[in-house]
Formats: C-alpha cells, structure tokens, sequence
C-alpha cells in the first residue's frame, strides 16, 4: 500500500511577516477548513499516510492544532507527527497544561526556523521581535524533553555565508540540534523579491565544501545534488509522487512550493478517501529531460528536482537549474563525505532538503 508524507498548513495565520514567505500569497483570503473537516480526512486516510508535518502560516497560534494532534496520536500513533515552527510554540505550551500534554506525547520532532544566528538580523529577517528568543526556548524545551530539533534555515546568499553558518552550528550544537537547509525557490511575484533570494551555483557549492571540511553532511535529500556530489544510492525524487502538501482551504499539492491554481484545482480533503487514487501523473511518469541523454548520471538524476524545474522553466523537459553539465561546469571527480545509514526525519522523504550536523567529538 502507498503511503504519503503530508506537509500539512492547517491556518492561514501567522505571525511573523518574513521578508521570503513563499506561501502568502496562495493563503492570502482563502477559506480555511475547521477541525471536523480536518478529523475526517484523516479517519478516511489514515492507512495511505506515513508522516505529517505541520508547516505553513504558523499552526501553534490555534487551539484545534494541539486537539487534532493529539487525536491522531490517540488514534493513529503509527503516524509520525512533526512541526515546523517559527518558535511560537513554546509560547503556546508553556503556561497551559493541555496544550502541553498534546505536544510532548503527539510531535515526534520539530524544525525551529533561525536564518541568522544574529538575533538582531533574525528579528529584521522575520519581522517579529521576539522571533529569535521564541526559537532559542523552542530549543531548549525540545531539548529537555528529549525530542528530536532541527534549526531549518533558508539557503540564499546572505545565510551561506561562513560567518552565519558557523553562528548556526554553533546554536545546534548548544541545543543538541541539526541543521536543514532549504533552498531559496523563486515563488514570488515580485522580481525584485526573487533576485535577492536566488541563490547561486557558485555560492551553493562552497558552502557544501565548506560544511563537508568543517562540519559534517548527513544527506542531502535532492535527487540532483545528493547524487552528483555525495554519490547517495537510491534517492527519488518523491514530490507529488510519495509527497504531498495539503493548504488550509483543503487544497491537496505536490509540493511545498507548487501551490498555484494549477495543482490546487485537483485534490482536496474534503473528498473522502482521496490518497487511494491521487496521482500527479506529470510527475508520477516524468520523463528525462532530451539534455539529459548520456550524462553519467541519466538514470539516477533524471532531470533533478520537480519543483526547481517548474518554477524556474515552467517545464519539466528543462534540467535542473543547479546541474553542473546545464551551467558549463565539470561533474565532481570526489564525492563529498555523507553520514547518512537510515532516514533522517519525516523531512528525508517529503522535501528536496539538505542535513547537516556537528562533527562528533572524540
């Protein structure tokens, strides 16, 4: 039976304002679903779902978030429960009982967002100025409780550079946590939005060689980069395949970043038993890119990641815009050193996202 990651965004509030957001738009004034809708969805489904992570707007700022986790671990507790949060939920959890018991005993792990290990930067970043303490007390509570924290952070060109990323190796050390990166997609109408958040090849790279001598890969989790330049066996490209994103008003995506009319218009909760039959077929029977024909790594590539390449072509005949061969650089003659031997997070199978941690200590 095919079980699906969900990426879940249950509300359309947040509260922050992060000058990146590749969600505002597609939630801006849609209608959001209500916790019946949101119960019975999972009862026709469960069996189909593997993991669900809570990200999108900032799910902790309502009440029915920690009565729907607890529900599914209840009910479901095969179902590894995890939370992308800005750092709010500690102010959720600590000072009310409930809300408490429904974190400790229903979310797995959780992604704290930090950009800059700055606080002042981190604040400007996120538009809120308790944006930083919140993710250092999120931390910490993860931290005491023993459960599993990642620092997830956007990779463009001001958080990649070497100064920021030993800042933040620094944090996830202190707090027993890993890091995760997510590449910058240009998901924004705005150009000017878009120009500065890109990041570049060139910068990408020597950040990787940076962390691979200074710090240590566990996996990058991207069909394109995991297989080009740490040799990883095996990885799939899973967006809209085993990985799906559901929005607050229900709709049913392929992917954090593919949110537009065009995929939301198909799939949505509110049709029973959906995850029996949902197929994106584009990407359930891709083919590989023509350019893509006699590359050493044609059959383990294939084309790269799905989102990056609609997002930046609009197509997936078109390789990925970080592949060597597509740039007129050379493949990799060494592989950089990965420590992956099982799956990382709920985040290994749903997000083309790279992992990271602190050297062990001898």
């Amino acid at each position: 039976m095919k079980k699906f990651n969900v990426g879940w965004g249950l509300t359309n509030k947040c509260n922050m304002k992060c000058q990146f957001c590749y969600s505002k738009q597609a939630r801006h004034e849609i209608q959001e679903c209500n916790y019946d809708e949101w119960k019975a969805f999972v009862d026709d489904n469960h069996d189909f779902i593997d993991s669900i992570n809570y990200g999108t707007g900032e799910n902790a700022v309502i009440d029915d978030f920690f009565k729907l986790i607890e529900y599914i671990r209840d009910n479901y507790p095969e179902i590894k429960q995890s939370l992308t949060s800005n750092g709010y939920i500690y102010e959720r959890v600590k000072n009310n009982p409930d809300h408490m018991r429904a974190f400790e005993k229903s979310i797995d792990e959780v992604d704290v967002s930090i950009d800059f290990y700055q606080k002042e930067k981190h604040i400007e970043f996120r538009g809120q100025p308790n944006a930083y303490d919140w993710a250092l007390e999120t931390l910490a509570l993860c931290q005491r409780l023993n459960k599993l924290a990642t620092i997830v952070f956007v990779g463009f060109e001001e958080t990649l550079i070497k100064e920021n990323l030993d800042g933040l190796f620094a944090i996830a050390k202190k707090y027993d946590a890993l890091l995760r990166m997510n590449i910058y997609r240009p998901v924004s109408n705005i150009p000017e939005i878009n120009q500065r958040f890109i990041l570049s090849y060139k910068t990408l790279v020597e950040a990787l060689e940076y962390i691979n001598e200074k710090y240590q890969i566990i996996s990058l989790s991207d069909v394109l980069l995991g297989t080009v330049f740490t040799g990883q066996e095996n990885l799939k490209e899973n967006t809209g395949i085993g990985s799906i994103r559901i929005l607050p008003d229900g709709s049913i995506c392929p992917s954090t970043y593919l949110i537009t009319e065009e995929f939301r218009n198909r799939y949505s909760i509110k049709q029973g038993r959906i995850l029996d039959n949902l197929k994106f077929e584009e990407f359930e029977y891709s083919v590989t890119p023509d350019e893509c024909v006699g590359c050493k790594y044609e059959k383990q590539c294939n084309g790269g990641v799905f989102d990056r390449r609609m997002l930046w072509y609009g197509t997936l005949k078109q390789r990925d815009p970080y592949c060597p061969v597509r740039l007129g650089k050379e493949l990799p003659t060494e592989f950089l050193k990965t420590s992956k031997t099982s799956r990382v997070s709920v985040h290994d199978d749903y997000l083309p996202t790279l992992f990271f941690k602190n050297r062990e200590e001898k």
